[in-house]
C-alpha cells in the first residue's frame, strides 16, 4: 500500500538537515523524521480502520438480497461450527452471548464470503478477514467455504415476488391483490395522503390513515339491486378489509326520475328495512352478510301497501384470486355463492285498543340460492385509469365500469343490470342503467 507522508514532515527534515550539520544532530533529526513518518503512517491506518468500522456498521437489509447472485447457508458440521465460533470470540467476547446459536454464512456465488452470523451477532468485512487470518487453523476460511455443499441452504429468494411481462399472465400473490382492487385506489394519489373521500350518486366512502374508514352505500349490488332499487341505505365503519354497520329504509326512489336524461332511472319495487350487515375481504376468502326486517314504523314510504316485498337476509361467500398481465392490466376472480330471503307482504286493518292500527302481514319467506361468479379489471396507466366488472347471481347479470376523467379527481362510474330470464320477480326491474360521477378528494 502506498502511503503519502504528508509535506510538512518533509519541510522539517530538510530544514532540520540544513539547521544541523552535525552527525549526531543528523542522526537525531533523522531519527525524528522516521518516528514522525511512522506516526504519520500510523494515523492513516487508525483512519482507515475506522472508516472500514463506520463501512461495516452500516447494515444492509437483507430484503436486498432475495433476487441477488448470492448464497447462504447454515454450517452442519459442530466442530466447524465451534471452531468459527471460538475465532470469532477472540475477536469480539461479546459473542459469548450466542454460544449455542446457528453458524449462518453468507457468500457470493464465487465463494468470497460476506458475512457471517451467530444469533444477533454479524461478523464481516475486515473484522471477519482479520478474524479468520488470526485463527489457529490457517484453512479455516477455506473450510467455512466448502461447507455450503454439505449445509442447510437458506432460500433468500422472495417465493412470493412477481415480476409481470407483457408476454406473460402470472398469479398475483394476495397482499398485491387487496392493494390493487382496493375501492379507494382505483384513482389513488402517488403522494402519501391523510384522508380520502369519495363521493358519487351509489354512496361514499372515505378512509384516514392507512387502515379506518367509513362508507355509505346504497342497494344490494351484491344481489343485483343496486342504487335505490332496494330500497335501503347502510351506514358502515371499515378497518382494512373489515366492513360492519347497519342499514335502514330509504324514501327515495319510489317513482322513476329524468333527472339526468336521457337516461331514465326506473323506480325501486322493493322496499328497505332494519338491519345489520359485514362484509370481509381477506383476499383469497370473502363474505357478505345482511340480517333485517321490517318494521310498523317504515310502512309509510311503502311502494304499494297491498303488495310489496322486501328483502331480510342475504349471505354470500366466495374464493378469489387474481392474474397481473403486466405491470398496469389486472384482473381478479370471485367464484362462490350466496342465498337471498324475500318476504312478500301487505297491510290490514287491526283493531287495537286505541282504535284501527295498521298490521303487516306477510307471507312465508322465499329463498333463493345462486352461483356466483365475478370478473373484475383494472388499468393501472399512468396517464389512462378505467375499469370494468361482470357479475352473474340469480339470473341476473351485473355491469360495471368506471373510466378517469380528471387524474386523481374525477372519473365517470356506469352500472346496468340486467335480468336475462323473461321470468323475472315482480319486485325485480327489467333492466337497470345509472350513470353518475365519481368525485376523490385527498387531504
Amino acid at each position: 500500500m502506498m502511503v503519502r507522508t504528508p509535506g510538512w514532515i518533509l519541510v522539517v527534515s530538510i530544514a532540520a538537515s540544513f539547521v544541523c550539520p552535525g552527525q549526531g544532530d543528523s542522526q537525531t533529526v533523522e531519527r525524528s523524521a522516521v518516528q514522525a513518518l511512522r506516526d504519520s503512517i500510523k494515523r492513516y491506518d487508525e483512519e482507515i480502520t475506522l472508516l472500514q468500522h463506520f463501512l461495516e456498521a452500516s447494515t444492509v437489509d437483507r430484503r436486498a438480497l432475495q433476487h441477488t447472485g448470492v448464497k447462504s447457508w447454515i454450517i452442519s458440521s459442530p466442530m466447524l461450527r465451534d471452531s468459527l465460533f471460538f475465532a470469532l470470540m477472540e475477536a469480539d467476547s461479546s459473542i459469548q452471548s450466542e454460544a449455542g446459536a446457528e453458524a449462518q454464512v453468507l457468500a457470493t456465488a464465487s465463494d468470497d464470503v460476506i458475512e457471517i452470523r451467530f444469533g444477533t451477532a454479524v461478523f464481516k468485512g475486515m473484522t471477519l478477514k482479520r478474524a479468520l487470518q488470526n485463527s489457529s487453523d490457517r484453512d479455516l476460511y477455506r473450510k467455512v467455504v466448502g461447507s455450503y455443499r454439505y449445509s442447510k441452504d437458506i432460500e433468500l429468494r422472495d417465493p412470493d415476488f412477481i415480476l409481470p411481462t407483457e408476454n406473460e399472465s402470472q398469479l398475483m400473490p394476495y397482499d398485491r391483490l387487496l392493494d390493487k382492487f382496493a375501492p379507494l385506489t382505483l384513482a389513488s394519489n402517488p403522494h402519501p395522503v391523510d384522508a380520502r373521500v369519495d363521493l358519487s350518486l351509489f354512496g361514499a366512502a372515505f378512509k384516514v390513515g392507512p387502515r379506518w374508514g367509513g362508507e355509505i352505500k346504497l342497494g344490494y349490488e351484491e344481489i343485483g339491486f343496486p342504487f335505490w332499487t332496494a330500497g335501503n341505505i347502510a351506514f358502515l365503519a371499515t378497518y382494512e378489509r373489515f366492513k360492519f354497520g347497519f342499514q335502514i329504509p330509504m324514501r327515495a326512489g319510489r317513482n322513476s326520475s329524468t333527472l339526468f336524461p336521457p337516461f331514465v332511472i326506473k323506480g325501486r319495487k322493493l322496499n328497505g328495512t332494519r338491519g345489520i350487515l359485514g362484509e370481509i375481504d381477506l383476499g383469497p376468502f370473502g363474505a357478505f352478510l345482511s340480517v333485517s326486517r321490517l318494521t310498523e314504523s317504515d310502512t309509510d314510504g311503502l311502494t304499494d301497501p297491498n303488495d310489496f316485498a322486501y328483502i331480510t337476509g342475504v349471505l354470500q361467500m366466495y374464493y378469489s384470486f387474481g392474474l397481473a398481465f403486466n405491470s398496469t392490466n389486472f384482473v381478479r376472480v370471485k367464484v362462490g355463492g350466496g342465498i337471498h330471503r324475500v318476504v312478500e307482504a301487505r297491510l290490514e286493518q287491526r283493531p287495537s285498543g286505541t282504535g284501527v292500527e295498521q298490521a303487516i302481514v306477510a307471507d312465508d319467506p322465499q329463498r333463493f340460492g345462486s352461483p356466483l361468479i365475478k370478473f373484475e379489471y383494472v388499468n393501472k396507466d399512468v396517464t389512462e385509469k378505467f375499469s370494468a366488472g361482470l357479475q352473474y347471481y340469480n339470473l341476473t347479470i351485473t355491469l360495471t365500469g368506471a373510466m378517469e376523467i380528471l387524474p386523481n379527481l374525477l372519473s365517470l362510474e356506469m352500472k346496468y343490470i340486467w335480468p336475462i330470464t323473461a321470468d323475472y320477480a315482480k319486485w325485480q326491474n327489467s333492466d337497470f342503467l345509472l350513470i353518475s360521477p365519481r368525485l376523490r378528494l385527498t387531504f
